[in-house]
């Protein structure tokens, strides 16, 4: 019945404001908000199809719960994307040294020809018919050359050593003869204690690097070249046995220098 009556006196007021809309005073914009908003909270509030109530704390409780179970799922599938990148990685990097390996241990397998320290390796290489190239001796130092003069030399890293194999390049004709070793794209490295393999290191500013030489070589004449290898800091005694592999475009050897 309260509700009837209420309905009942906004009819009655539009209907008199309606008539006397000239008597009516002016309002501000701000006052005709309230007032329609009043208006429109009473039509509400007495409406049978409004349900008027505030949540229950059940009802909070249960969205908050609902809430947080789905940022800890979120959380969840963010931790499980990180450790399978991770894995992922992992798995990544175990295959790369996998490969590393296998493509070393392919490689040492290609040195099959053993030959005498004192061969002439330019023979068994193929490189050149007029020069003999022979291994000559190895040292171990901090730095090479110990006595740099007009060019920088090498230096060993902390903890490290450098090993050095010398070799002797003769012109074994009677002229002049170019020799571009850098042509055959020489590969070396050396295997220490039958464990250890090391490269030989890049150093093309030595004017005595095997790898790099280019120059003319008269006849008869024989040159010095040397190999730098970085290795770990042993001292010469160290070195039981030391095996030096050469590889050329199309031919490798190897030879046991200790």
């Amino acid at each position: 019945m309260k509700k009837i009556k209420i309905l009942g006196l906004l009819a009655m007021s539009a209907v008199m404001l309606t008539g006397c809309v000239d008597a009516m005073p002016d309002m501000t914009t701000e006052q005709s908000d309230i007032v329609a908003e009043y208006a429109a909270g009473l039509l509400l509030k007495y409406s049978p199809n409004y349900n008027y109530r505030l949540v229950s704390d059940e009802e909070l409780a249960a969205a908050l719960a609902q809430e947080n179970t789905i940022e800890e799922e979120t959380e969840s599938e963010a931790v499980t994307e990180t450790e399978e990148t991770k894995a992922s990685s992992e798995e990544t990097a175990k295959e790369q040294d996998e490969t590393q390996q296998s493509t070393e241990s392919a490689a040492e397998q290609i040195v099959q020809d053993v030959v005498d320290v004192d061969a002439d390796l330019a023979v068994e290489l193929g490189i050149d018919a007029e020069i003999a190239l022979r291994y000559q001796s190895f040292e171990i130092c901090d730095s090479y050359p110990q006595n740099a003069s007009g060019f920088s030399g090498t230096d060993a890293k902390q903890g490290k050593k450098l090993l050095v194999l010398h070799f002797d390049l003769e012109n074994t004709s009677d002229e002049v003869i170019p020799c571009n070793l850098y042509d055959a794209s020489l590969k070396l490295r050396v295997n220490i204690n039958q464990s250890v393999l090391a490269g030989a290191l890049e150093t093309p500013l030595l004017p005595d690097d095997l790898v790099s030489f280019a120059e003319d070589v008269a006849a008869k004449e024989t040159k010095d070249l040397a190999v730098v290898f970085e290795i770990d800091e042993l001292m010469d005694e160290e070195i039981e046995t030391l095996t030096l592999q050469m590889f050329s475009a199309d031919k490798s050897v190897s030879v046991i220098v200790r």
